[in-house]
């Protein structure tokens, strides 16, 4: 975390040691909707071979599923290369898993199952921006950091069973979770003028956590990857 907080400061003195002290300050703000990829990482937490077993299980499981990132932004023009920004955004992180088998002898119980598991989080992201170019058109550059609080974890479970019906079952629970996050954010894309005062940024993303999302054997970490879609007023 250190290390990636000092990236940020060597950029950010780099940039401003670049600029003509006489450049334009401005504010803008925005909104932001970010369709994302998301999934998670799992790793051996203990050593033990029958946690190398479950992470191996998980693998051949789970994957990715579709989630989102939106909110609101504040942006600060230090210079034509610089700006600043920060907010407040949602994010619906997560992952599923495939249809799998189910081995009861009763041919009342369920025959196969899938799992959906939903994280939610309200993030306060800090960001620096680099743009490039003196058209309507710019290409655009940024590192920061989102802090994410969880406000909901949850795991919906649908059951198959042999008559052809199914049964969905939901099940919500923050208590044994690591309530912060720390997701490093890195993305490039453009960022066009519509008017004098809107600006319309596409950029795909992606943000990685830091924080494990709980204590156990099995380590597990989300991540998140999409194509950010911003409009931004100028206020000044």
């Amino acid at each position: 975390m250190k290390r990636f907080l000092l990236i940020i400061s060597l950029f950010i003195s780099f940039a401003l040691k670049g600029q003509d002290k006489a450049t334009t300050q401005k504010i803008l703000i925005g909104i932001n909707f970010s369709p994302d990829y998301s999934s998670r990482t799992l790793k051996n937490g203990d050593g033990a071979s029958s946690t190398g077993q479950v992470v191996n299980s998980r693998d051949d499981r789970e994957i990715a599923k579709l989630g989102y990132t939106t909110g609101l932004n504040i942006r600060i023009n230090f210079s034509p290369l610089l700006s600043f920004e920060t907010g407040l955004q949602l994010a619906n992180k997560g992952y599923k898993t495939r249809i799998w088998d189910l081995t009861y002898p009763d041919p009342s119980l369920p025959t196969k199952a899938k799992a959906s598991y939903t994280y939610r989080y309200i993030g306060i992201p800090i960001k620096a921006k680099f743009s490039f170019g003196k058209h309507k058109t710019r290409f655009v550059s940024g590192i920061g950091v989102v802090t994410n609080f969880l406000l909901i974890a949850k795991t919906s479970t649908t059951y198959h069973f042999s008559n052809g019906t199914r049964q969905k079952m939901s099940r919500s629970d923050t208590y044994d979770f690591n309530k912060v996050d720390f997701s490093p954010e890195i993305n490039l894309g453009i960022d066009y003028q519509l008017t004098k005062v809107t600006r319309l940024l596409v950029e795909p993303t992606f943000r990685y956590g830091l924080i494990k999302t709980k204590d156990a054997p099995v380590t597990e970490n989300l991540w998140n990857a999409g194509v950010n879609l911003g409009l931004y007023y100028t206020l000044n």
